[in-house]
């Protein structure tokens, strides 16, 4: 499907002209007409590159890389639905949640307006963010009685009367109980995780994920994750749920990380136990007694597996490596697995017979196929934990997969996902695949993403920049004096930090590296006024973080690595981004360590230095978001500046670069001759 021929690069080629799409572009164009709009030549380039490769027959693959500014996501979708004219499905994959929903709440209405055309889209999401009817019933009927009242009574909108929105939501989706996603009545009701028992299902006609699924067939253009994409077909092992011709990637820089997610195999000890609880097994035991088994036995079995499962994390958290990671077998912890899979096999054989029954059709009543089914369920996923145990305690695939675990789950993930993101592309086979991101290069060169992603695109291109940053930016270089993590480094680095926000006003956006360091900084920033609002990810959710930064001209908002995306401020109320240090991962890391097992030694030159290049290049490009905007990046890192073969600040806009030092004694910063 063109994902290993050859690519041909774009950069400097004449595209054949289209007047009516460079008017759509045009500074009178039916694009003039969008708030602040401003022509950017670089976003025609984009999208007349994109017609001219959904017009090839020849080529399926295209990888483009436009900076932020450039106004990609219009420069992808006018002349995809343009060509598609209702004859062809787009797949919309992104990343972020920002992402979907400024698509879904404004960019695709907008286009419906401004292309004049009549197109329906939607936005798919996982089983996990709707609703199960057969789970609602089961919770409701029970009185749930090992929830308070309180939780359904004190909370917010619907979540207060949860049997009345079942009844009324067309959609089943979650979100509309205005709940905290980690509220224990929204792990009860999803539809996600274990317990969907399929065609069995006395509800299976209402279904809301049915029913949203089904809706997506209809539409011109599905927006969706790249999570959803990838977990439901590796672990489905199917298509994608929804027929697409095209396929339109935005932020390709993350496929390769969500890929290798979706692949890992973890076993987590609140799972199985939760499985094996009395409250579950109490469930079965009218059909167990109707199939002549002992509920009590099994129920005895479960227990003795309980406390094999507590002996094996006990020694999980005692033996492991301080750094949680495992290159080889540890005999007494299979030891300690196997005793557990022992018992869980015993479990099983018990009930063998009813499995047996049920498989050859017996079970013909209503009632009895929708027990037997999720009975079924449960035996499924009793299998699925020992299969992925067994895996992550034999530690046979090191170094291409990563072992780690602690005192909660057992964990291993594949450390490159070439392989992956190929063989699904692959798989899917669509007609045209279009692949986006503000990072896809290092120097203009695509081969570092290519490499990392399987893809080899039929085409490239990389526009630049429509900022002038020698006038609209610089960079400062600060070196604090100390070694990343050293004694003292954390107050050191908040007195520094906590000095360049008061000066500038607030205004600033500071992306940390560690969550310890995160907190450390938000206690200090809360010590007496400021002035100014301090946001700080993890008090409120991402979405309203970054409206209230928005809002708030003058307020700060302290975040890790999530937001080097996403974080979208033009004008005043960001002129200051403060990255505390060169985005490289903890050497210690299961995922680098054995990643640099799989390069002989060489993981640092050939991946991690190259991927933090990339990250340190999204976190910059926060900063200006438009022709009118202007301040400057602060980098607490004087490894930038000193290990010149890094080649950091040759990944970053060029502008003026200063190099600082921390004064001993006031904590002031000085520059550096």
């Amino acid at each position: 499907m063109g994902l290993r021929s050859g690519p041909l690069s774009c950069i400097g080629r004449n595209y054949i002209t289209d007047s009516t799409l460079e008017k759509f572009y045009s500074p009178s164009g039916p694009l003039s007409r969008m708030p602040g709009y401003e022509f950017r030549p670089q976003q025609l380039e984009l999208a007349l590159a994109v017609q001219e490769f959904l017009r090839d027959p020849l080529e399926r693959t295209f990888a483009a890389e436009a900076p932020p500014g450039v106004g990609k996501t219009f420069a992808l979708l006018v002349p995809a639905l343009r060509e598609a004219a209702g004859e062809r499905r787009i797949l919309f994959l992104t990343a972020g949640i920002a992402l979907q929903e400024q698509l879904i709440g404004k960019d695709l209405p907008r286009l419906k307006g401004l292309l004049g055309r009549d197109f329906s889209f939607g936005l798919l999401k996982g089983r996990s963010h709707y609703a199960c009817l057969r789970k609602g019933a089961a919770l409701l009927s029970s009185g749930a009685p090992d929830l308070s009242p309180s939780l359904f009574a004190e909370a917010d909108g619907a979540l207060s009367d949860v049997p009345g929105w079942l009844a009324e939501t067309e959609t089943g989706d979650l979100s509309e109980l205005n709940a905290g996603g980690d509220h224990p009545v929204l792990a009860r009701l999803t539809a996600g995780g274990r317990g969907c028992i399929g065609t069995s299902c006395p509800y299976r006609s209402r279904c809301f994920v049915i029913r949203a699924y089904r809706s997506a067939q209809d539409w011109d253009v599905v927006v969706a994750n790249y999570h959803l994409f990838f977990s439901h077909i590796l672990e489905g092992g199917g298509a994608f749920p929804v027929r697409y011709d095209w396929l339109i990637c935005d932020e390709a820089h993350r496929m390769p990380d969500v890929a290798r997610s979706a692949s890992a195999i973890r076993a987590g000890a609140d799972g199985l136990a939760s499985i094996l609880s009395p409250r579950v097994l109490q469930g079965f035991d009218a059909l167990l007694r109707a199939h002549s088994v002992e509920p009590s036995e099994v129920r005895e079995e479960a227990g003795r597996c309980r406390l094999a499962l507590r002996a094996l994390f006990d020694a999980v958290r005692l033996r492991m490596p301080r750094d949680g990671g495992l290159s080889s077998c540890d005999p007494d912890l299979l030891r300690l697995g196997r005793v557990l899979t022992d018992g869980l096999d015993r479990e099983l054989h018990a009930l063998r017979g009813i499995e047996d029954r049920f498989m050859a059709g017996d079970f013909a009543n209503p009632s009895a196929l929708a027990e037997g089914a999720e009975l079924m369920n449960w035996i499924d996923e009793v299998r699925s934990f020992k299969k992925s145990l067994l895996w992550c305690l034999e530690v046979g695939r090191f170094p291409g997969w990563a072992y780690w675990g602690d005192g909660e789950s057992l964990t291993s993930m594949p450390v490159a996902a070439a392989e992956i993101v190929r063989d699904v592309l692959e798989k899917e086979d669509p007609e045209k695949i279009v692949l986006s991101s503000a990072t896809l290069t290092l120097s203009g060169d695509f081969s570092f993403w290519s490499g990392e992603s399987g893809i080899t695109p039929d085409r490239t291109l990389a526009v630049p920049s429509p900022f002038d940053f020698a006038r609209q930016m610089e960079i400062w270089v600060v070196d604090v004096g100390l070694p990343v993590g050293g004694e003292g480094y954390d107050d050191t680095m908040c007195r520094v930090m906590k000095k360049l926000c008061n000066e500038n006003g607030g205004r600033t956006l500071v992306l940390l590296s560690s969550l310890r360091l995160l907190r450390a900084f938000a206690r200090r920033m809360r010590e007496g006024e400021g002035g100014y609002a301090v946001l700080v990810q993890g008090e409120l959710p991402q979405r309203e973080l970054l409206a209230r930064f928005r809002e708030d001209e003058t307020s700060v908002l302290i975040g890790s690595v999530s937001f080097r995306e996403g974080v979208d401020v033009p004008g005043e109320g960001l002129t200051q981004v403060i990255v505390d240090r060169i985005p490289f991962p903890h050497p210690g890391d299961p995922l680098v360590r054995a990643r640099n097992e799989l390069e002989e030694g060489k993981g640092f030159v050939r991946v991690t230095l190259p991927n933090a290049r990339m990250f340190l290049r999204q976190a910059v490009g926060r900063l200006i978001r438009s022709s009118s905007d202007h301040g400057r990046v602060v980098l607490l890192d004087g490894r930038a500046v000193e290990r010149r073969d890094w080649r950091v600040l040759e990944s970053l806009p060029s502008c003026r670069c200063t190099r600082l030092s921390l004064r001993e004694g006031n904590g002031s910063l000085f520059r550096e001759p």
